[in-house]
């Protein structure tokens, strides 16, 4: 009788304990949350010209963000009120465009300065299927996962559709390709609608097929990240809507195929997979690109017989 009074009270004593540990934690996610949400609308009275101010939200967004995407995505309802204050926020802090561009085009010369350093040396079978895009393809170990393939892989980490086109002769006409698998969704990510980032993936297109005729191009669909609604409002509709557009475009076009990568990432109740990314929630680890590989090697197979 004793022993089992014992027990209890220790049983007792354990759920306290938790049940005090459980409420703190409540306790300090609301403060957290009142206090993120109070930065926000301080900062939507602030002139937009505010340096101290933007670089202020920016930097405690990314903190309070990169801690919450985890839960975000499996009750994105609880942080309806934050996410929409935050999305009004980057409307009203955009950066200037000019000094972006800039930004991104000395980095964009240097990895494409280092792909020719690297084709100085090196020679390329004819024939070759090659991989280009942003860093979705960057990240990928295209030659591990499809060995028994003449791979190459000039994918850049951010580059966008139009970002292709300027660099495109030396990151695809000089390799003529037999097929050509472009991914990127950065076009969307930097708020383009669906219409004028579809448009850049048909110029591009049309600009393959002119120098490759008998070329495929494998349209590789837009995927879903647990960050989506960080980077901007409607992102992630926007890659769906796009995906449909270019699965629509498609079907018109010989030589032309849709490959769907995103479906497969999703649970069975539609939600996303938060498993097969990488500690940032936008980047997959190597569990993602297994569920891409036999997609991508069932079809090159198909269409190298």
């Amino acid at each position: 009788m004793i022993y089992i009074n014992k027990k209890i009270r220790i049983a007792v004593t354990i759920f306290s304990l938790v049940s005090c540990t459980i409420y703190a934690q409540e306790q300090f996610d609301t403060n957290t949350n009142k206090k993120y949400i109070d930065l926000l609308e301080r900062s939507l009275e602030n002139n937009p010209n505010n340096k101290e101010s933007k670089v202020n939200v920016a930097k405690e967004s990314r903190v309070y963000w990169n801690a919450r995407k985890l839960d975000y995505n499996l009750h994105p309802e609880k942080y309806l009120k934050a996410i929409t204050l935050y999305h009004e926020t980057q409307q009203k802090f955009k950066q200037e465009k000019e000094q972006i561009d800039t930004i991104r085009k000395k980095r964009m010369d240097k990895a494409v300065e280092n792909f020719q350093d690297f084709d100085d040396r090196n020679s390329f079978p004819k024939k070759s299927i090659l991989f280009i895009g942003s860093s979705s393809i960057a990240g990928w170990k295209t030659a591990l996962s499809f060995p028994e393939f003449p791979i190459i892989n000039r994918g850049i980490g951010g580059m966008n559709i139009p970002e292709i086109l300027y660099y495109y002769d030396n990151l695809v006409k000089k390799y003529t390709p037999s097929i050509v698998a472009i991914y990127c969704d950065i076009d969307i990510e930097q708020g383009k609608s669906p219409e004028v980032a579809v448009q850049a993936f048909t110029e591009l297109v049309t600009k393959i097929k002119k120098d490759f005729p008998k070329a495929t191009v494998l349209l590789l669909s837009m995927k879903p990240v647990m960050i989506d609604d960080f980077i901007g409002k409607d992102i992630r509709m926007n890659k769906m809507l796009a995906n449909k557009q270019l699965l629509n475009y498609s079907e018109k076009e010989k030589n032309v195929a849709f490959i769907d990568l995103a479906t497969p990432m999703l649970k069975k109740d539609g939600k996303l997979r938060t498993d097969i990314f990488i500690e940032d929630g936008m980047h997959l680890n190597t569990l993602g690109y297994t569920i891409w590989d036999p997609i991508i090697r069932k079809k090159l197979l198909e269409l190298n017989h």
